[in-house]
């Protein structure tokens, strides 16, 4: 389930990384939200049945686009994949082979290493279930890179239009309804990042989710140390791109 980017290479490097899982039972939704014209003659390469193309009318943005993929989607589980991003061959059957052990289980995700071209940053994720502090203390699984049982996010309503924090409020959405989430300790997903993905962290593009933070942390019993995470957040968006960049390297991130 994938939202279309403009970056023709990078978009194929993420459909061969998808069409090359050792799991194959699956359909591959790609949602083009009035991309460039050639979407279909890219796909149309691939020679593969599995792969659908559902065109918006009109740009309607990701959240949107989110849920347009959930509404046609026929299988039981959701599996995000950013459009300029990579996957591990084993990703999906990992994904699969630990949900249906441990079914009381709404969401599994992976561990992510966050990369650049030939340059790689470090792994993003802690291994283990997220409850409510966790989610509000930013110890979140990777969104990108979870799988998603479709039962669960429908009870819950999809995805909510908060800018940059769709995840976020679907995390605490899922929580709220008395949903689990886990985080493996595999690394299978490739994130790619690039300065823009930096200046999109700025305060400027944060007030989704302030705005879902100061919606969602009641509702979650928040405490003092779960309401500094505001605070955090607000200094991260003020802090340079380079001191954004240096802080994820030193404590969000770490070598596998």
């Amino acid at each position: 389930m994938a939202e279309y980017s403009t970056n023709i290479t990078d978009l194929k490097v993420a459909i061969a990384s998808i069409l090359n899982q050792t799991y194959k039972n699956y359909e591959f939704i790609i949602v083009d939200d009035c991309g460039i014209n050639d979407l279909k003659k890219v796909v149309d390469e691939f020679n593969d049945p599995r792969i659908s193309i559902i065109k918006n009318d009109k740009n309607e943005g990701f959240v949107r686009s989110l849920n347009t993929a959930i509404e046609h989607s026929r299988g039981e589980y959701l599996v995000r994949m950013d459009t300029d991003d990579e996957v591990d061959p084993n990703r999906i059957q990992l994904l699969v082979n630990f949900i249906e052990k441990n079914p009381h289980y709404d969401v599994v995700s992976s561990r992510a290493i966050e990369f650049s071209g030939d340059e790689e940053f470090g792994i993003i994720g802690k291994q283990g279930e997220k409850g409510r502090k966790h989610v509000m203390r930013g110890d979140v699984p990777v969104h990108a890179a979870s799988l998603i049982k479709k039962q669960a996010i429908k009870e819950v309503g999809g995805y909510k239009d908060y800018n940059r924090a769709e995840d976020l409020a679907l995390w605490c959405d899922l929580l709220i309804a008395g949903k689990r989430l886990y985080m493996l300790d595999d690394v299978l997903y490739r994130y790619r990042v690039n300065r823009g993905d930096y200046k999109k962290r700025s305060l400027k593009y944060r007030k989704g989710e302030l705005k879902a933070r100061l919606y969602y942390y009641p509702k979650l019993g928040a405490g003092p140390l779960e309401y500094l995470r505001i605070l955090k957040s607000i200094a991260a968006g003020i802090m340079p791109i380079s001191a954004i960049r240096a802080y994820r390297n030193k404590f969000v991130t770490r070598k596998g």
